[in-house]
């Protein structure tokens, strides 16, 4: 297989230009200091952070903007912009704002759980031309678990309130996928409120898998931009939850007699087509397929399953640790099998 570089960081980030509590330059040392190897901020409406777009030391700093739909019909990662674009377009015509500047876009914290005060939620499934969805919230997890009698453990031990991505949201992630390709990416939505932004930005990370590495100086800036912006657009990603562990390395392949493909992209269905999973620690590691488990296999860390039939095909991870139940680690982007 291709040599493949694997690097995280994290998306859905908010400062003092909208509803954040700490400046810019704040959070980007937080960055640093949590080691992302990138950042990219949302400020809810507004790109004025754009201008300060950058390399600093090993963090690459990239702006989008939190769109907010009008009639509060949801909320719209932009990314890969270079304009601010205003609240007062309905759900299709936010997507094609975006798409109009070139950039990708993803409904962010489309569902909440049931019961639960709602954020504002994607409310049109119609729209067409999007990029993916947002399948794990941080923020709204924490926030919809916890309760005020038990905040301040909520605060000291804030995993204690963390169950993993919201079941209806990868239903509908599911259901998408079995007409067309749609990148799952997860979020911290960190505003500092709670957590600082240093503690969020160990928690969900989005790791690309890009051709080449990423290089630390600001003359590489725009090629690096380039390289992140293609890998999440192709879905050339999965999500991890890092709070549980590191894991770089993790990989989702499939190959048939003729070729070798990753998370995100096609691959012909021919006799003796197989997917693969690979993990750098011992896991439970799954296969799904149209919200099924195929295959499974615990305690490891590689699974292998031939594929007979066409479809979106993805790979979850679950770890185990000081002997408590599973808990959800890593969700891949499919790889789409296609019909001979």
């Amino acid at each position: 297989m291709y040599n493949y570089h694997d690097h995280s960081g994290v998306i859905h980030v908010h400062s003092t230009y909208s509803d954040g509590a700490k400046s810019v330059p704040y959070l980007i040392n937080a960055a640093n200091r949590a080691g992302c190897d990138y950042l990219i901020l949302t400020d809810h409406d507004t790109m004025a952070a754009y201008k300060m777009e950058g390399q600093y030391k090993n963090t690459l700093f990239l702006v989008g903007e939190e769109i907010t739909v009008k009639q509060e019909k949801g909320h719209y990662l932009g990314l890969n912009l270079k304009k601010t674009i205003p609240p007062v377009y309905g759900p299709q015509e936010t997507i094609e704002q975006v798409n109009q500047q070139g950039g990708i876009g993803f409904m962010a914290h489309p569902d909440v759980r049931k019961g639960k005060l709602a954020p504002v939620t994607w409310a049109d499934w119609t729209v067409e031309g999007f990029t993916g969805i947002e399948i794990w919230n941080y923020h709204h997890d924490w926030l919809e678990n916890i309760k005020l009698k038990d905040l301040f453990s909520g605060l000291l031990k804030p995993d204690t309130f963390i169950e993993g991505p919201i079941p209806q949201t990868v239903q509908k992630w599911d259901e998408l996928l079995t007409r067309k390709k749609v990148v799952g990416i997860g979020s911290v939505d960190a505003h500092d409120y709670f957590m600082s932004y240093q503690k969020m930005f160990k928690t969900i990370r989005n790791h690309i898998l890009v051709p080449e590495s990423l290089t630390y100086h600001p003359a590489g800036f725009l090629k690096n931009k380039k390289l992140i912006y293609q890998a999440l657009q192709k879905g050339n990603c999965y999500l991890s939850y890092h709070y549980l562990a590191n894991a770089g390395g993790f990989m989702f392949s499939a190959q048939n007699h003729h070729q070798e493909v990753i998370m995100g992209e096609e691959l012909s269905l021919h006799k003796g087509v197989v997917v693969a999973v690979s993990s750098p620690r011992p896991c439970q590691l799954r296969i799904v397929k149209n919200q099924q488990c195929i295959a499974r296999k615990n305690n490891t860390r590689s699974l292998i399953k031939k594929i007979e039939q066409p479809g979106a095909y993805r790979a979850e991870a679950y770890l185990r640790l000081n002997n408590y139940h599973e808990r959800p680690w890593v969700f891949t982007n499919p790889i789409y099998i296609t019909a001979n």
